[in-house]
């Protein structure tokens, strides 16, 4: 019996079959179990600064005054801090999976009805208080600019020392409830939404690749463009009202994980065909890797100029470029044609 299992093991494995990719969805659902922790916390929170909210008669600055509610706001933080980075190391998968795609727009990607364009979020947001927010951006984004009061429209306009160092920091301002309330709880439930398809979703080698081919080359365009414009790059002059918490290149960082977890469930089929090339991507994304945990690291201790962002921005998308041609080269190889 044992015997019988490892050939059809070994069969599956040459045939190139989903169960060659088991660990991408293993990596998927360990990433959405901690994503899901993160929300219910900020759900959970929310609730109970919501309660007190009420308790108060929406009076936020009588709100102000309770430890409570800064123990609550502390604690939907955190809730957030968790769920998001854990999400970043997966997009790279959800977005370029086409039955999981539409949740990248409602969780991370979406733009809001006002700033339009071709990504707007397809959800309105209905509050306790019976108001609706019609379209107003990813849930990530909506939490992120209630919570740290970069959204003015989603603030009470009352300052409060949240950290309780004895001033006023960046993001000290007490939330609308209404908003976070309804905003948490919607992140929490598009969150298990999506933690659903993806155990329904069974990966193939066309999957994946595409995947890969689909999000590399968005190290330049998307996260270093994003990067630029927020505080990690411009300080007090961006005007960024998301992508201010967590810095892009950790996000980046994420992404960059994802595709290596991708990549590992590949790069039997292509080593078998051809070992040099497996050698040059796997060599490829560990740099690519490498290069953006290096960017990290340092912005912990300064700023980059908005100068040298655009030369690191080149570096990295010429990398990506490499990367996404040969793995493009790669699908080829094994008769895949990737979009």
């Amino acid at each position: 019996m044992h015997r019988a299992l490892a050939l059809t093991a070994a069969l599956l494995a040459s045939a190139g079959l989903a169960a060659n990719l088991s660990g991408v969805k293993t990596y998927l659902n360990g990433k959405l179990d901690t994503q899901l922790a993160g929300t219910a916390a900020l759900t959970a929170a929310a609730d109970q600064y919501y309660q007190l909210a009420r308790a108060a008669n929406f009076d936020y600055r009588k709100l102000a005054q309770q430890p409570q509610a800064r123990a609550a706001l502390q604690a939907a933080r955190a809730g957030w801090e968790k769920a998001s980075p854990a999400y970043e190391d997966i997009e790279g998968i959800v977005a370029g999976v086409e039955s999981l795609s539409s949740y990248d727009l409602i969780l991370d990607a979406g733009t809001s009805a006002e700033a339009g364009g071709e990504a707007v979020v397809p959800f309105d947001l209905r509050l306790p208080n019976g108001k609706t927010l019609k379209k107003p951006g990813n849930l990530f984004g909506v939490n992120e600019g209630t919570l740290w009061g970069t959204a003015p429209a989603y603030s009470s306009g009352v300052a409060a020392d949240l950290n309780g160092n004895g001033k006023l920091d960046f993001g000290d301002r007490l939330p609308d409830a209404n908003v976070l309330k309804a905003a948490a709880a919607e992140l929490h439930r598009q969150s298990g939404n999506l933690q659903r398809a993806a155990r329904a979703w069974t990966p193939t080698r066309e999957d994946v690749f595409g995947a890969l081919v689909a999000n590399v080359p968005t190290v330049g365009p998307v996260f270093f463009e994003d990067w630029k414009s927020s505080p990690f790059v411009l300080g007090t002059r961006s005007t960024r009202r998301d992508f201010v918490v967590i810095s892009r290149m950790s996000d980046l960082s994420g992404n960059v994980r994802s595709w290596k977890a991708m990549y590992t469930g590949l790069s039997a089929d292509i080593k078998a065909k051809n070992p040099a090339l497996d050698r040059q991507i796997q060599v490829g994304l560990n740099d690519l890797d490498t290069f953006v945990a290096k960017l990290v690291s340092r912005e912990r201790t300064r700023r980059y100029t908005p100068e040298q962002a655009e030369q690191l921005q080149r570096e990295a998308q010429n990398r990506a470029t490499v990367i996404t041609g040969r793995i493009t080269q790669a699908a080829a190889l094994l008769g895949l044609r990737v979009e």
